[in-house]
C-alpha cells in the first residue's frame, strides 16, 4: 500500500459458500462462548432503582404534587370543635333480658347487655331524636348557611348534616355510650349535644311507657279457645277413620302391602315358569312321532345256510388226505369235486341280500302327555291364587289411602296444636310477668343516666395535619406507581447489565462518550483492551478479519466506535485496517482522519478506499453502492468481494447500515467473520436491539455480543453496592 490517496480495485469475485454458524457455535475467547437468544427476563429491584435515579425529576414532581395539594386544602379548612359526653346504660325491667319481679325472665347475660346498648345507640341516632334536637336549638341557629327556609329540602339537609356531625361509640366490653357532636362554633356544639341528650331521654320514655297485660290476656283467651277447637278436630278425624294410633296403623298396613306384593311377585314368577314349561311340553309333544325306530339288520346269508362251515370242513379234510395220499387218489378227487360244488353253491347264494327293520311305540309321548296335564292344572291354580292376592292388595291399598289421608289431616292438626300450645304457654308466662312489671313500674328507676355532661375543648381542630399526612401517603403511593409504570414502559437500556439481560448476550466492552476520543485521536485503555479481545477471538479456528458493527438505532455511537477501534488497530497495533461505512458515504471519517476523496476511476460494485494520515488505516468512500449492499448482486459477487477484502487487509471494520433488515444486510451478516451490536445507553430501544439480534442469528451470522457506548453512572456507588 502506498501512502498517497489511491483506490483499491478488486478482482473478479469467486463463488464462495462458507458455513456460517449461529450464536450457539463455538467462538472461544478466553473461555467465553456466546449466549443463545431468548426472551428478556423479568424485572429486578435494580431496574426500579435505576428508573428512580434516571427519572428523578419527574418522580419528585409526582411526590410533591399531592403534598402541595393537601397543604393547600388544609389551609382552607376552618377550625372545628367537638363537644363530647357519655351515658351509662343500666339493666332494669325495661329490657326483656333483665331479671323481673315475676321470676319468669332469665338473668342478664353479656349478649343481652350488648343488645340493650346497641338499641340505645339506634335510638340516639334516630331521625326523631334529631328533629327534636333541631327544634330545641333551631335549624337556622345551628346551620345558618342552609338555603330554602321552612322547606322539606331544608329539613332533610339539616337531618343529614346532624347525622354527619353526630358520632356515637360503644365498647363491646362496656355499657357506656360516648357521644360527640362537631361544629365550627364551640358553644353551639355543646348546646346541640345537650339538646340531643334531652331529646333522647324524652323519646325513650315514650317508647318504653306502655301497658301490655290487657293485650296479653286477650291473646291468651283467643289462643286457648283455638287450642280446644283443634283438640275436637283431632278426635273427630280419629273416629272417622277408626284409628287409635296412626303411626302403628300405618306401619302395619305398610307391612301387609309389602307381604302381598312379595307374594304376588312369587306367584307371578311361578305362573310364568309353569306356562313356559307347558308351552315347551306341548311343542315337544307335537313334534314327537307315534312309533320310533328300534333296530335294523342286513346280511347276504340265507337262513339255515351251512355252506361256509361245510366248505371249511372239506378243506381241512382234503389237506389231511393230501398229506397221506397221492394226488390222483380217487377219494381225493371226489373230495375236490365236493369242494367245487360247495363253492358254486356259495357263489349262487351270495347274489341275494336280506334286510330286517324293527319299530316300537314312542315312550316320550305318554310322558309328555302326563306332564302337559300336570302343568295345565298347576297354571290354573296359580292364576286363581294370583286373583285372590290382587283382591287382597286392592283392599290393603284402600286402607292405606285412608290412613294417608288421616295421617295428613292429623299431622297438620298436631302441628297446629303444638304451635298453639307453645304460644299459650308463652302468653301465660308473659302475661304474668307483664302484670308484675306494670305493678313494679309505678315506681320506676331509669336505666340510662348521664355519666359526663357535654363539654368541648377550648381549641378546635382544622385537620391540616391529617391532610398533610394524607398528602404524603398519596405522594408515596404516586411515587411508587410512577416508578413501577416508568420501569414497565421503559424501552431503552440504561445500564450494560440491563442490556445483557435483555439481549441475553455478553457485553464485550463498555465505553463512555466516544466523540472526543474519535475526533482527537486520543488513546483509550478500554479500546486497547477491546482490540486485544477481538484479535484473540477465534471463529472456526482462525482469527476474524472482517468485523461488522450492526446498527441498533440512530445515534447508537457505532461510527465513533468503529473509527476509534480502527485507529487503535492501525496506529497502535500496526495492522492494515479498512473502515467501511455503509450508513454514509464516508466523507466524515475521511475528514476526521485528515483525508478526502479523489476523482478516480471506479469499477462498478467494488469498494473504493483512500488512505489517511494514520499509517495502515484506510477508509472507504461511497461503499453503499458496492456489492456489499446491492440487492441485485449475487452471493458469488459479494463473497468474492469479501474474500478480496480479507486478502488485502488484516482487519476490515464494517459500520452497518440503518436499513438493517434488508436482504443484502442479512447476507452480509452471514458472510462476515464476526458481528457486533452497538448499544447506546439510554437511547437504544430494547425491541430494536432484540430484532437486530434475531435477524442476525436467523441469517446464520456469527454474533459474539454487543458493545455498550455512552455509559455513565446513574446509581450512586453506595446505593449500587446495596443492590
Amino acid at each position: 500500500m502506498s501512502t498517497s490517496s489511491q483506490a483499491l480495485v478488486l478482482a473478479e469475485p469467486a463463488r464462495m459458500a462458507p458455513d456460517r454458524g449461529r450464536a450457539g457455535r463455538e467462538a472461544v475467547v478466553a473461555g467465553t462462548s456466546p449466549v443463545a437468544a431468548s426472551a428478556p427476563p423479568r424485572l429486578r429491584v435494580r431496574d426500579f432503582v435505576v428508573t428512580a435515579f434516571l427519572r428523578w425529576r419527574l418522580l419528585l414532581a409526582l411526590f410533591l404534587l399531592p403534598i402541595l395539594l393537601a397543604a393547600g386544602l388544609g389551609a382552607l379548612r376552618e377550625a372545628r370543635y367537638t363537644a363530647s359526653g357519655s351515658v351509662v346504660v343500666l339493666t332494669t325491667r325495661e329490657w326483656a333480658g333483665a331479671a323481673d319481679i315475676s321470676g319468669f325472665g332469665p338473668s342478664v347475660m353479656q349478649v343481652d347487655m350488648l343488645k340493650a346498648v346497641r338499641s340505645e345507640v339506634e335510638i340516639v341516632q334516630s331521625q326523631e331524636v334529631a328533629r327534636r334536637m333541631l327544634a330545641r336549638v333551631g335549624t337556622r341557629t345551628l346551620f345558618p348557611d342552609l338555603e330554602g327556609a321552612g322547606t322539606p329540602q331544608e329539613s332533610f339537609t339539616a337531618l343529614e348534616r346532624v347525622r354527619a356531625a353526630l358520632r356515637v361509640e360503644s365498647d363491646a366490653n362496656s355499657n357506656i355510650l360516648r357521644l360527640s357532636f362537631t361544629h365550627t362554633d364551640r358553644q353551639l356544639a355543646i348546646a346541640a349535644l345537650t339538646a340531643l341528650l334531652d331529646s333522647y331521654y324524652e323519646r325513650r320514655t315514650e317508647i318504653f311507657t306502655d301497658r301490655n297485660s290487657r293485650v296479653l290476656v286477650g291473646e291468651l283467651t283467643r289462643y286457648a279457645d283455638q287450642l280446644r277447637e283443634l283438640e275436637g278436630q283431632i278426635q273427630a278425624v280419629k273416629s272417622r277413620y277408626n284409628v287409635l294410633d296412626i303411626n302403628q296403623e300405618v306401619q302395619l298396613t305398610a307391612q301387609r302391602l309389602d307381604g302381598i306384593t312379595q307374594r304376588q311377585e312369587r306367584v307371578q314368577e311361578q305362573r310364568a315358569t309353569a306356562m313356559a314349561q307347558l308351552a315347551a311340553a306341548q311343542a315337544q309333544l307335537a313334534s314327537q312321532p307315534g312309533r320310533v325306530f328300534a333296530s335294523q339288520e342286513a346280511t347276504n346269508l340265507a337262513p339255515n345256510d351251512d355252506s361256509r362251515n361245510t366248505l371249511s370242513r372239506l378243506l381241512l379234510e382234503r389237506q389231511h388226505m393230501a398229506t397221506q395220499y397221492a394226488p390222483d387218489y380217487a377219494p381225493l378227487r371226489e373230495l375236490d369235486q365236493r369242494i367245487a360244488t360247495v363253492r358254486s353253491a356259495m357263489r349262487d347264494s351270495q347274489r341275494s341280500t336280506f334286510q330286517t327293520t324293527r319299530e316300537v311305540r314312542n315312550p316320550a309321548v305318554e310322558l309328555l302327555n302326563g306332564r302337559v296335564v300336570t302343568l295345565q292344572v298347576e297354571t290354573s291354580a296359580l292364576q286363581q291364587q294370583l286373583d285372590e292376592l290382587q283382591r287382597q292388595g286392592r283392599t290393603a291399598e284402600g286402607r292405606a289411602n285412608e290412613l294417608r289421608e288421616a295421617d295428613s289431616q292429623l299431622r297438620d292438626l298436631n302441628r297446629r296444636r303444638e304451635g298453639m300450645e307453645a304460644v299459650v304457654r308463652q302468653f301465660t308466662a308473659r302475661e304474668a310477668g307483664a302484670r308484675a312489671e306494670e305493678e313494679a313500674r309505678r315506681d320506676p328507676a331509669p336505666n340510662v343516666q348521664t355519666l359526663e355532661a357535654p363539654n368541648a375543648p377550648l381549641t378546635g381542630r382544622s385537620g391540616r395535619v391529617v391532610f398533610l399526612l394524607g398528602g404524603i401517603s398519596a405522594g408515596l403511593l404516586l411515587l411508587g406507581a410512577g416508578v413501577l409504570l416508568l420501569t414497565i414502559t421503559r424501552r431503552v437500556f440504561a445500564t450494560a447489565e440491563e442490556a445483557e439481560r435483555g439481549l441475553m448476550l455478553p457485553a464485550l466492552a463498555r465505553f463512555g462518550p466516544l466523540e472526543s476520543a474519535a475526533r482527537d485521536l486520543k488513546p483509550m485503555p478500554e479500546m486497547a483492551d477491546f482490540a486485544a479481545y477481538l484479535l484473540d477471538t477465534r471463529v472456526d479456528g482462525r482469527r476474524p478479519s472482517i468485523i461488522q458493527i450492526l446498527s441498533s438505532g440512530r445515534r447508537d455511537g457505532r461510527d465513533e466506535l468503529a473509527r476509534a477501534l480502527a485507529i487503535e488497530l492501525a496506529h497502535r497495533r500496526g495492522a492494515d485496517t479498512l473502515l467501511i461505512d455503509l450508513q454514509t458515504d464516508g466523507r466524515g471519517h475521511l475528514a476526521a482522519l485528515g483525508s478526502r476523496p479523489l476523482e478516480v476511476e471506479r469499477t462498478p460494485g467494488h469498494v473504493l478506499t483512500f488512505n489517511t494520515v494514520i499509517p495502515n488505516l484506510w477508509v472507504s468512500f461511497d461503499a453503499q453502492n458496492s456489492h456489499l449492499t446491492d440487492p441485485q448482486a449475487g452471493w458469488s459477487e459479494t463473497s468474492a468481494l469479501i474474500a478480496q477484502l480479507r486478502a488485502a487487509f488484516d482487519v476490515v471494520i464494517i459500520i452497518g447500515a440503518d436499513d438493517d433488515e434488508s436482504y443484502p444486510m442479512r447476507r452480509l451478516a452471514a458472510m462476515v467473520d464476526l458481528n457486533l451490536i452497538a448499544v447506546r445507553g439510554e437511547l437504544t430501544r430494547s425491541d430494536r436491539a432484540r430484532r437486530v439480534r434475531d435477524w442476525t442469528l436467523g441469517s446464520g451470522g456469527d454474533l459474539l455480543g454487543f458493545v455498550y457506548t455512552g455509559e455513565r453512572r446513574i446509581v450512586p456507588r453506595r446505593v449500587a453496592e446495596l443492590l
